[in-house]
């Protein structure tokens, strides 16, 4: 995966044709995810801090992104966030994600979001794992990528 990796052009953390997006971005790392993102006024709670959910947003898709590496379509179940931190705007923040462990179609994943050597925040996360028409339901096509990583059938229409 060539790093800027983007989920769909319209994805909330990392779409680069969503004005709204987080702008993150990604690249394998043996086994991890690693991503960057630097937060703006779009991104704001209090004044000159980043908001939680955006936080929170950024720690999900950076989590998502492993379902890639994984090649299992997946959902987030639950998503638990610690705030360890204070989160500035314009700050370069890292982000790194990795598989704890898998139970059948369980996936419990890590990841962190730092300033640096501070952690800003980290989250713990059980995807589970559905079958890839499962993302067919909300009437858009399946970005390219997806079809290709997920096929199972091939008289499926992805």
């Amino acid at each position: 995966m060539a790093e800027g990796f983007h989920h769909h052009p319209h994805c909330l953390g990392c779409g680069p044709e969503n004005p709204a997006s987080l702008g993150l971005r990604f690249e394998l790392a043996g086994d991890r995810v690693r991503g960057a993102c630097t937060l703006d006024e779009r991104h704001e709670g209090a004044p000159g801090f980043a908001h939680g959910g955006a936080l929170a947003t950024a720690l999900d898709d950076t989590l998502g992104t492993l379902l890639v590496l994984l090649g299992r379509p997946a959902v987030t179940a639950k998503l638990e966030v610690n705030f360890r931190r204070p989160a500035f705007l314009g700050r370069p923040f890292a982000l790194e994600a990795w598989v704890d462990r898998v139970n059948g179609r369980k996936l419990h994943l890590c990841a962190e979001l730092r300033d640096g050597a501070d952690v800003i925040a980290d989250a713990e996360a059980l995807f589970l794992e559905v079958e890839p028409d499962h993302f067919l339901q909300g009437g858009a096509d399946m970005p390219e990528q997806w079809k290709r990583r997920w096929r199972r059938d091939p008289q499926l229409p992805y």
